[in-house]
């Protein structure tokens, strides 16, 4: 029984790291953004951006299991990143534009540029 727990916890710690970084990745391209847009008509990806990152990090970011899943180092970037993530919060309105109108805000670029910046320095690591 132990070795299923252990196994459980492991699973579930690769399958937060997988979505994580994927939601970096996607926060950080365009091209994916509207290819996903493209793909999925129904979806707004705009939103999606932001509960994609609510989810993966921010509801499980204080939780032991969700920080061992990275180094300290990787960490501290995900946290730099999150930071300029609420910062565009802020500046975004309650309902998101539209993909194809969001790309075009400063505070899309700013988040994509955060996102880039966080995968670089998470490769780095």
């Amino acid at each position: 029984m132990l070795h299923k727990k252990v196994s459980m916890n492991n699973q579930l710690c690769q399958n937060y790291r997988k979505k994580t970084l994927d939601t970096l990745k996607l926060i950080s391209s365009r091209t994916e953004q509207l290819d996903y847009q493209n793909k999925v008509p129904i979806a707004h990806v705009s939103a999606e951006l932001f509960c994609s990152w609510e989810s993966c990090y921010q509801d499980v970011k204080d939780r032991d299991w969700y920080q061992s899943t990275f180094s300290k180092t990787e960490f501290e970037v995900l946290k730099r990143f999150d930071v300029i993530f609420e910062q565009v919060c802020s500046e975004t309105e309650q309902n998101v534009p539209y993909i194809t109108e969001f790309i075009q805000t400063k505070q899309w670029l700013t988040l994509s540029k955060a996102a880039k910046l966080a995968l670089t320095e998470l490769a780095a690591t």
